[in-house]
């Protein structure tokens, strides 16, 4: 037994070492049967794209009167009244809790684009409105002189539904 298991591996060593017997040409040409493609000369499937979506270049519709609050405990409430990429109502007061609040007027603002994605400016502050699959987008950029000390850093933007005009 023990001179056995050495000639075994010795012999296993061997076997690998061998020469493979040459195809025939009549042999390379077969496909075999049971063999499945290897992997490399499979169809990939179709690669999604990450990039997000086009905004839609059409008028903007929106109308929602909705208040929310999130797991973190941000609470807003916001009007909005959109109607051919024109902002007709705009109001918007967002809680961040300990971390202060901002608050937005339409009298305040003044619209500077009518195109598929409305535009309100007041000073430096920016908030602008656009179409995302079944959502519209409202964002706030540069608005510190509308929020609480420190406030604006964890304001984030503001998602309506526009089937439901529920708001998150």
């Amino acid at each position: 037994m023990r001179r056995t298991l050495p000639l075994l591996g010795a012999l296993t060593l061997l076997a690998a070492c061998a020469p493979m017997k040459p195809q025939t040409p009549a042999e390379a040409g077969k496909p075999a049967a049971d063999v499945p493609a290897p992997a490399a000369a499979r169809t990939p499937p179709p690669v999604r794209s990450t990039k997000p979506l086009p905004i839609p270049a059409r008028a903007l519709q929106a109308k929602a009167d909705c208040r929310y609050r999130d797991d973190i405990g941000t609470e807003g409430k916001l009007v909005l009244d959109v109607k051919d990429s024109k902002v007709e109502r705009f109001a918007s007061d967002i809680d961040m809790g300990r971390r202060g609040r901002c608050s937005f007027d339409l009298t305040a603002f003044t619209q500077t684009r009518f195109d598929h994605t409305p535009t309100l400016v007041a000073g430096a502050c920016t908030v602008s409105l656009w179409e995302q699959k079944d959502e519209v987008t409202v964002s706030y950029r540069n608005c510190a002189a509308h929020c609480t000390p420190g406030a604006h850093d964890y304001l984030w933007p503001t998602l309506v539904s526009r089937k439901t005009g529920s708001c998150r």
